[in-house]
């Protein structure tokens, strides 16, 4: 027999007992389709993880001066506006913090008022802050031309008020503020959590400043993903090109030893389960294939009557377990595919299957195939003729 009669046989054989080619391969088809899946899950899992580390991932610097006294001329708008031509800067604004003031819901109360720490922001800053309102709406532009008396409140300070909704007044250092929004949460900068929000030009006016509280003054600037590093080295020089060693940039560092820390976890473990799964089935595929030759020990014996050799024997069933290993794969390929997709969609994730992974699992299935087929094979190559016509 040549290479083409061996691959007749052993099609043949394969495409004339469906059910029993079905139970052979079928451990081979989980094996390959978890591969395939657990991998593509795993690709897909470290994509979000980078994603999720981009999207927060040095988005904000602060920009403060060495000196608190030093010139206000780093905070004027053209300052401000040069520095939000920097390629990489989404929003920057300036805030100033005036330390703790006392506010009470109404004047003349006898009881002693609270002290919440007050904090002035533009608009600019007030987006880079991005306060999640519970009642109410941000303070805008008009607000702050006309430095108008509104203030935005904490939900923790507003219940320490015995505020509950927009559109009343408190006092702050007795002058009267409306309330114009109420937030439960920010995404940057948590100090505002507790404390209480009013324009930055009202809060550089002198009612309070005055009084020796500490003030201090900065700028808040959002950033692309990954830029702010680049802008935390360009902003002093857009803000005080003349000195700019005089500001002090505060930047976070991009977490890269932890994201590949959980991404190395991640990896490890798509491994460890794909490994088993595949190992899982090629246990199966060569059990599946000693019961196969068991039942087909007559039909060896004939061969072997009518002039079959030993290696013809061993060749042909060493190619079908072979074979049926590589359509195992190509199935639990499309499956682990199909299962990665659907997984992905429904988690709102954007799908990762690399086709070398598909090309992987078809060729570890092939090589499972193969060596399960082995011993089987041997064997089945060993029985005499005689013994296999009797049986």
């Amino acid at each position: 027999m040549n290479v083409r009669d061996l691959f007749w046989e052993a099609s043949l054989s394969v495409l004339s007992h469906p059910g029993r080619s079905l139970v052979t391969v079928i451990g081979t088809i989980l094996g390959a389709t978890a591969f395939v899946a657990s991998l593509g899950l795993g690709s897909t899992l470290n994509q979000q993880v980078s994603a999720a580390f981009d999207v927060r991932r040095a988005t904000e610097v602060l920009v403060q001066p060495e000196d608190h006294d030093i010139t206000g001329s780093w905070l004027d708008d053209g300052a401000i506006g040069r520095l939000n031509q920097l390629n990489g800067v989404v929003a920057a604004g300036r805030r100033i913090s005036l330390g703790e003031q006392p506010m009470r819901r109404t004047i003349g109360s006898r009881r002693p008022p609270t002290g919440v720490p007050l904090i002035g922001a533009d608009p600019a800053a007030l987006r880079v802050m991005a306060p999640q309102l519970s009642a109410g709406r941000n303070f805008g532009e008009f607000h702050e031309r006309h430095a108008t008396p509104v203030v935005m409140l904490s939900a923790t300070v507003a219940r320490q008020l015995g505020i509950h909704r927009t559109g009343v007044a408190i006092f702050v250092a007795d002058s009267a503020y409306t309330v114009v929004g109420i937030y439960s949460d920010v995404l940057r900068r948590p100090e505002a959590m507790s404390a209480a929000i009013v324009p930055y030009s009202v809060g550089s006016s002198l009612r309070l400043t005055a009084g020796g509280q500490p003030v201090k003054r900065d700028v808040l600037v959002e950033t692309a993903p990954g830029a702010a590093q680049l802008i935390g080295r360009q902003a002093p020089l857009a803000l005080r090109p003349e000195a700019p060693a005089e500001l002090r940039v505060v930047a976070p560092p991009d977490p890269r030893t932890l994201r590949r820390e959980i991404e190395s976890s991640t990896t490890r473990s798509t491994l460890l389960i794909s490994g088993v799964a595949l190992l899982m089935g090629t246990v199966s595929i060569g059990n599946a294939a000693t019961a196969g030759i068991a039942v087909r020990t007559g039909e060896i014996g004939l061969r072997r009557a009518v002039g079959a050799r030993r290696r013809h024997v061993f060749g042909q069933l060493l190619l079908e377990t072979t074979v049926l290993g590589g359509l195992g794969g190509a199935i639990g390929t499309l499956l682990g595919v199909l299962a990665t997709s659907i997984v992905s969609v429904v988690n709102g994730w954007t799908p990762v299957i690399e086709i070398r992974s598909a090309a992987v699992a078809c060729t570890i299935s092939t090589v499972a195939g193969l060596l399960a087929g082995l011993v089987p094979a041997a064997r089945a190559a060993r029985v005499p003729p005689v013994q296999a016509l009797q049986r």
